[in-house]
């Protein structure tokens, strides 16, 4: 494994995880999500104490710890050959083993609504679509010969 390469495809990952978790999360989903603050979701207004409050950084924490794994799985994924096509099935695989069951469990123990869950899937997985096409245009297969290994 190249560590220059894994290192930049890491924060470019994690920076395209951050705007698009800003933007699903916060603007697409933001009205779905009003109605849970202060019951299934902590409050984020700064009146509230929720933006202030010290749990935030777990946000950008979690972004940083999944593209750490995403592009150290991709790294063990990746073969010579075709790189966006890689990148689209790796990305639906991701989505297959983090988001998709994450939100069916949640549906299945809280009270979500089922159109929510259906807008969470949807997105997340255009989100690791996303993820994937990009860790596979900037992590590409090595040439020559070929070990898996990291």
């Amino acid at each position: 494994m190249n560590t220059k390469r894994f290192i930049w495809t890491v924060v470019a990952v994690f920076f395209v995880s951050q705007v698009f978790a800003i933007v699903i999360h916060g603007f697409i989903l933001g009205a779905d999500y009003r109605p849970f603050y202060g019951t299934l979701l902590r409050p984020m207004t700064a009146s509230s104490g929720g933006a202030g409050g010290w749990m935030v950084v777990f946000l950008p924490l979690s972004h940083l710890a999944m593209a750490i794994a995403f592009v150290a799985l991709y790294a063990r994924w990746v073969r010579p050959g075709p790189e966006v096509p890689q990148g689209l099935q790796f990305g639906v695989v991701a989505w297959l083993f983090g988001p998709a069951p994450m939100y069916l469990l949640w549906f299945a123990e809280q009270p979500w609504p089922f159109s929510l869950t259906i807008k969470q899937l949807v997105l997340d997985l255009f989100t690791m679509v996303v993820l994937g096409t990009l860790a596979s245009m900037l992590y590409k297969a090595p040439v020559g010969n070929f070990s898996p290994e990291m």
